[in-house]
C-alpha cells in the first residue's frame, strides 16, 4: 500500500476518534443536566409525599386521642406539630437530592474518565494513532448507548411535579391536570426527538470509526 493512502487512512481515523469525542463530550452535558432536572423534580416530589404522609399520620394519631381540639387551641403545640411535619419533609427532600446525586455521578463517572483520557490521547489532536486512542474509543460507542437510552419515566416525573405545583398554586384540580399533562407531553416530545436525532447521529460515527478502525488495522 502506497504512503498516500496510508496516510488517507490515518486522516479517516483521525477524523472519527474526534467526531466520537465531541459527541461523546455534548451528550456528557446532555446527559448532567438531564440527571440534575431528575434530581431537583425527584426531591421536591418527595418532599411533598413526606410532608403529605407524615401530616396525614400525625392528623390521624391526633384524631384517634380526641385532641383535635386541644392543637388548634394551643398555638406553641401547633406550631411544634407543623414545624417536625415540614422537617421531615425536607429532610427526606435533601436526602433524596444527594443519594441521588451520588448515584448519578457515579453513572456518569466512567464516560467523563474515558472522554478525558480520550482527549489526552496521542490519536487525538496529535500525529500519531495510539493503541490506547483506539481502545478508549471503542469503550465509548459501547458505553454511551447505554446512558443514552431514552427514559420516558422523566418526563412523567415532571408532568406530576408540575401537576402538584399548579395544584398549590391555582387551587384548581382541572388546570392542575392541564398543566400537568402538558408539560409531560413536552418534555415526552423533546426527550424522543433528541434521542432519535442525537442516537442515530452517534450510531452513524459508530460505524464509520468501526469500519476505519478495521481498515487501518489492516494496514498495520
Amino acid at each position: 500500500m502506497d504512503s498516500a493512502e496510508d496516510s488517507s487512512r490515518r486522516q479517516e481515523i483521525q477524523v472519527s476518534l474526534k467526531s466520537i469525542v465531541e459527541s461523546s463530550d455534548k451528550w456528557l452535558g446532555r446527559l448532567r443536566r438531564r440527571e440534575s432536572r431528575v434530581r431537583l423534580a425527584s426531591s421536591f416530589l418527595t418532599t411533598i409525599l413526606v410532608f403529605a404522609a407524615v401530616g396525614s399520620a400525625v392528623l390521624g394519631f391526633v384524631l384517634s386521642q380526641g385532641q383535635l381540639d386541644a392543637l388548634f387551641q394551643n398555638a406553641n403545640l401547633a406550631r411544634s406539630v407543623a414545624g417536625v411535619v415540614l422537617l421531615a419533609g425536607l429532610i427526606s427532600g435533601f436526602a433524596t437530592y444527594f443519594l441521588l446525586k451520588r448515584k448519578h455521578e457515579a453513572k456518569l463517572k466512567e464516560l467523563s474518565s474515558l472522554i478525558t483520557e480520550m482527549k489526552k490521547a496521542n490519536g487525538v489532536g496529535g500525529e500519531g494513532i495510539t493503541k490506547d486512542a483506539l481502545s478508549l474509543a471503542e469503550k465509548i460507542v459501547t458505553l454511551l448507548p447505554q446512558l443514552v437510552r431514552k427514559r420516558d419515566q422523566d418526563s412523567l416525573l415532571f408532568g406530576v411535579v408540575a401537576f402538584i405545583v399548579a395544584a398549590i398554586v391555582g387551587r384548581n384540580p382541572a388546570v392542575a391536570i392541564l398543566v400537568g399533562a402538558m408539560v409531560w407531553l413536552y418534555f415526552r416530545y423533546e426527550t424522543t426527538r433528541t434521542y432519535e436525532q442525537e442516537a442515530s447521529k452517534f450510531e452513524e460515527q459508530k460505524r464509520a470509526f468501526e469500519q476505519r478502525k478495521k481498515d487501518f488495522i489492516a494496514t498495520l
